[in-house]
């Protein structure tokens, strides 16, 4: 594919349309999506100061990935924390993309804000973001453990379980991560992490993404790309991710 290939590409995915449809639909799961519930320890987490040519360019810095650094396969994922379709694909299908996908080297995973269900969804983003920009370089499997138990407590807590408290809790109950550094954070760089979640969110809009999860998978070197909004079970993931590699 040429570069004015590639570019029509990227132009109809930010249209609305898909170049790959992955069999037609949106997928909103609230029941069990059939993937594996065994714990999920990525092989390669990172973080990253480049910027993607997807689209307008998804800006890497700040943002966690998993994954090999020169995978061509992105998986670009827009999540929040008090959105239960994204515990059930965190919980139900990522251990299986992850172990078939992630740590052989044939995709990453790009973890991206889109707060969008409560009045805490951007409180919950930025702490997460803050979180991250501790241990990334240190001890990203901190924020691997974090990431988590921040889902454990969306499904613990029934409504309205996401506070100040809440957060304070989990941050400081996960071992290697310091509150008081995170809180810092919070309070020093909250506005500028707040800007960059707008980005996340104005890129998904550009993409036709307009809830969560959302995932766009796209190949660097190809142009190939497509859409898949919801909690989808594995086998469309491995599906979509194949015709995208393939295509």
């Amino acid at each position: 594919m040429d570069e004015e290939d590639k570019s029509v590409t990227r132009r109809a995915l930010l249209a609305g349309s898909v170049t790959l449809a992955f069999g037609g639909g949106v997928a909103y799961l609230a029941t069990d999506s059939g993937g594996s519930e065994d714990d999920y320890r990525p092989a390669s987490f990172y973080t990253s100061d480049k910027t993607t040519d997807f689209g307008n360019g998804v800006d890497l810095t700040g943002r966690p990935i998993v994954g090999e650094r020169d995978v061509p396969l992105d998986i670009y994922y827009w999540t929040d924390y008090l959105c239960p379709f994204c515990e059930e694909f965190e919980t139900k299908t990522l251990p299986e993309v992850g172990r078939n996908y992630l740590d052989t080297g044939d995709a990453r995973l790009v973890m991206l804000g889109y707060p969008n269900i409560g009045e805490y969804s951007e409180q919950a983003a930025v702490w997460g973001r803050c979180v991250w920009a501790q241990v990334a370089e240190s001890d990203p499997m901190a924020f691997w453990n974090w990431n988590g138990a921040a889902f454990d407590a969306q499904v613990a807590g029934g409504n309205d379980w996401a506070d100040e408290e809440t957060f304070r809790e989990i941050t400081e109950q996960t071992s290697g991560v310091n509150l008081d550094s995170v809180e810092e954070c919070r309070e020093s760089r909250g506005e500028a992490i707040r800007r960059n979640l707008d980005a996340d969110v104005d890129v998904a809009l550009s993409a036709g993404i307009q809830g969560t999860p959302g995932f766009v998978i796209y190949d660097r070197e190809s142009g190939a790309a497509g859409k898949l909004v919801g909690a989808h079970p594995y086998e469309n993931f491995a599906d979509a991710l194949d015709q995208v590699d393939e295509a």
